[in-house]
């Protein structure tokens, strides 16, 4: 089978590295921090007879919210610096020269990062198992979860390696993510909040467009269908803010919509990158710039 040469470099490189051990050791401390400190907080009655459904609801919210939020958190910082980091240790000119083409350098790397993601999923499927202890969560919601998952990594290390290929420092790259994925989650939020404040006041009943490019709505839309929910909601306190009845709506659920766009949004961000760190590309324009 044949396999990337810059994932199979940077896997060799990095896997053997101790920080790739303390990385999965510190996220599934967290996430058992977590399940163990909700289970307490549940447990009314240690010494009951009868387990409390509520407790398979509280833990898998809780571990569910925890890992996505770490998710978001570590996908950017692993890929923004991906071409950045070539290009400051002078190397990326040396990568362009191989057989390669420049789309499975920028895949390579997208890959070799979400490797680690992917491992840091797997390894916290234990802590899911818990779960299955209470009851009232199924192996395809979990699997669902998991997708949701992977598809959100995806996405947020390719914006990542999107400006790790346009900004020459690493730094500035991984700000720029970051920048880029606080808005997708905040502020399209607040955007969508003072839009139906503004012209509907509150009373807007629907999914709004805007929210599909928010992660955290579409992960509030998968737990709340999960759980039988309204699809739409992310934050109960706001009123009105695409609440979606399951009963009536026929259309597919946000969550959904979301993942083809988080899809969509992988797709050009890679192909940006791939467009700006092809060797052709650059000598045409250099060469039309003199002409």
């Amino acid at each position: 089978m044949m396999i990337n040469p810059v994932l199979l470099k940077e896997l060799k490189v990095k896997m053997r590295n101790w920080k790739a051990v303390a990385i999965i050791g510190g996220y599934l401390f967290i996430l058992a921090a977590v399940a163990l400190f909700i289970t307490l907080a549940n447990s009314n009655d240690m010494y009951a007879s009868t387990i409390n459904p509520q407790l398979s609801i509280g833990a898998y919210t809780g571990i569910a919210v925890i890992q996505f939020i770490l998710i978001l958190f570590i996908a950017p910082a692993l890929t923004s610096g991906a071409i950045a980091g070539e290009r400051e240790r002078q190397t990326l000119d040396l990568l362009l020269c191989t057989n390669l083409a420049p789309s499975a350098i920028v895949i390579g790397k997208l890959l070799a990062s979400m490797s680690h993601i992917l491992i840091l999923i797997i390894a916290s499927i234990p802590m899911f198992s818990i779960v299955f202890l209470y009851g009232g969560i199924s192996a395809l919601e979990i699997a669902q979860l998991f997708g949701f998952y992977i598809v959100t990594a995806i996405m947020a290390g390719s914006i990542g390696i999107f400006f790790s290929t346009y900004v020459k420092r690493t730094i500035a790259a991984t700000v720029l993510t970051y920048a880029l994925g606080i808005f997708m989650s905040f502020g399209t939020l607040l955007i969508a909040v003072f839009y139906i404040r503004i012209f509907y006041n509150f009373d807007y009943q629907s999914y709004l467009p805007l929210l599909y490019l928010n992660p955290l709505a579409g992960f509030s839309s998968l737990l709340t269908s999960q759980f039988g929910g309204q699809y739409g909601s992310i934050m109960n306190m706001i009123p009105g803010l695409y609440t979606i009845n399951p009963y009536t709506y026929k259309g597919p659920a946000p969550w959904l919509i979301n993942i083809y766009v988080n899809i969509g949004i992988s797709v050009v961000m890679l192909f940006l990158a791939s467009i700006k760190i092809n060797p052709v590309r650059r000598s045409i324009f250099s060469f039309l710039k003199k002409k």
